[in-house]
């Protein structure tokens, strides 16, 4: 039995959930709001299954829509990234793409990705604004946001990018005398606003260390972090992916080398999901192209 007539309401479906309500599919399809809800309603007949809760504030999902949301996103994505890339083989990249990132990619690694990006899509206005706050995208009118651990209030607007280690980073002097994280109670912990006040690291053998560090800084500014280091008498936890050039130098060392952050994923936030964002997904392309994650399905 095929169901390639299934296609079009369930693009619609993950649209409805992705802007919260049948109206506001409606505005981005150009349709009435009953007519997308009919949508549903006859993709659930279809289905044998209910898909959506409906109130007359709020829609909610079931069970059988929060197994069935990924797939649906899956495939809403696959079809608007085909539509780009067809619609972008003719025309370069054009218009305005405003991106907030961490501090921590303050790096070359991430230097390296702005400069191939900017060289590649001339016709781009790009604006990085690099800040640690869990700002709110579409509040801020930003166009992508890059966050490491945290996928923000609204997991609609998230898409997983790739997982990555964290790194006790410290002066290069200091890794031969810290080896255990008991060893890190006489110095400073530096750490981002966006970092949990309590300390949680796994050793060999599945062994867990858990504190809350008495003695720790926070600092909005992964360069002031990294000076800082430098200086001795404190560590950070730094994502694996942001210091390997770092490290590859002998500019900071790793201590307790035994021992890691648990893994943390990095998402990307995108405030919509349309052709529009054509600049972003390319931006996003970029980034993983260096660093050589591959994007997942």
């Amino acid at each position: 039995m095929y169901d390639l007539d299934l296609l079009r309401p369930t693009v619609t479906f993950a649209l409805v959930v992705e802007t919260g309500s049948f109206k506001g599919a409606a505005e981005r399809l150009g349709l009435s709001p009953p007519y997308v809800s009919q949508m549903i309603s006859d993709l659930e007949a279809r289905l044998g299954r209910q898909l959506l809760y409906r109130s007359t504030r709020r829609l909610a999902l079931t069970a059988e829509g929060e197994a069935f949301l990924p797939h649906a996103r899956t495939l809403s994505d696959a079809f608007a990234r085909g539509l780009d890339i067809v619609r972008d083989a003719k025309r370069g990249l054009t218009g305005r793409l405003r991106v907030s990132v961490p501090t921590v990619l303050a790096s070359p690694a991430f230097a390296r990705v702005l400069n191939t990006f900017v060289a590649d899509h001339p016709g781009i206005a790009l604006e990085i604004d690099m800040d640690d706050r869990a700002i709110d995208p579409v509040a801020a009118q930003v166009d992508l946001v890059l966050r490491i651990g945290d996928p923000g209030e609204d997991p609609r607007l998230a898409k997983k990018l790739f997982s990555t280690r964290g790194l006790i980073c410290c002066a290069p002097g200091l890794t031969a005398s810290i080896t255990h994280p008991e060893d890190l109670a006489g110095l400073t912990w530096l750490r981002s606003p966006a970092t949990p006040a309590r300390l949680s690291l796994l050793g060999p053998s599945g062994k867990h260390f858990t504190t809350e560090p008495e003695r720790q800084v926070v600092i909005n500014n992964a360069a002031l972090i990294r000076a800082m280091l430098l200086d001795g008498g404190c560590y950070s936890l730094l994502p694996e992916f942001t210091v390997r050039e770092t490290l590859g130098a002998g500019t900071l060392g790793v201590a307790c080398t035994d021992w890691v952050v648990p893994n943390v994923e990095v998402h990307a936030l995108y405030t919509e999901r349309r052709t529009a964002l054509t600049n972003a997904r390319s931006f996003v392309e970029a980034i993983l192209q260096e660093l050589k994650f591959a994007s997942p399905t």
